[in-house]
């Protein structure tokens, strides 16, 4: 009897600890699952982004120097930042220097460049952290470590936005505005009506990414509609 006892209170204890194990891994889960959620940057050093493009890049500084950049921002070639042509701004970016492996982490504030097939242009202070200063130019990649919900600009422009909304024209029959809709449906477009003060029927394609926005216009000007405005948009 005292055996089986002796047995019995091992067993309780191994479970005991195998259950205080287990709650240990589960909490340990939980914080670090918080840590991502709350740090997107953090998250995505910790599985590794993928490359996003690989290149040449160059650095600038001179005449730019106080200038605003494509955001409104001023431009200041000290301090660490990077222009892309169709990144959002905001965007943190990792520039790994191909030539010697060193890494930079910068933002997208600008646009450019505009120069042969480069990619990205950095801040020279930016270009100091790699050591391609002296070079002019060097081949990297860009791994996007975070992607703002809406790009980070001083401006309300169509051009900066994630998402666009292209006004299609406004319609004082309900008969025409629903065979304009129609027309926008049959061709796997998002029409959106609405009802303005002056009681007309607006209708407009909404929730248009930016990379898709000039062949979304084409489109519309195939079918007719070519005197239409493009405004930011969100989603509502």
């Amino acid at each position: 009897m005292r055996n089986i006892i002796i047995s019995i209170r091992l067993i309780l204890f191994s479970t005991a600890d195998t259950i205080a194990s287990m709650n240990r891994k589960a909490n340990s889960m939980i914080i670090s699952l918080c840590i991502l959620l709350l740090f997107p940057c953090l998250a995505a050093s910790a599985v590794g982004a993928e490359i996003y493009q690989q290149g040449i890049a160059s650095w600038y500084a001179g005449e730019f120097q106080g200038k605003l950049t494509a955001n409104g921002e001023v431009f200041d070639t000290h301090t660490i930042s990077a222009a892309h042509k169709e990144l959002p701004f905001g965007t943190v970016v990792r520039v790994t220097n191909l030539k010697n492996g060193l890494q930079v982490e910068v933002r997208i504030n600008d646009r450019g460049p505009y120069v042969g097939e480069r990619i990205i242009d950095l801040s020279m202070a930016a270009a100091e952290a790699i050591d391609m200063v002296e070079d002019g130019i060097s081949e990297v990649t860009l791994e996007v470590l975070f992607r703002p919900e809406s790009p980070e600009s001083a401006y309300d422009r169509a051009e900066d936005a994630e998402l666009v909304r292209i006004q299609i024209g406004a319609y004082s029959s309900v008969e025409t505005a629903m065979k304009v809709y129609s027309r926008l449906q049959e061709k796997d477009l998002q029409p959106f009506a609405e009802i303005t003060e002056s009681r007309l029927i607006r209708i407009s394609v909404r929730w248009v990414p930016q990379d898709e926005r000039d062949s979304t216009e084409k489109l519309l000007a195939d079918l007719g509609f070519e005197k239409t405005v493009t405004y930011p948009d969100s989603r509502d």
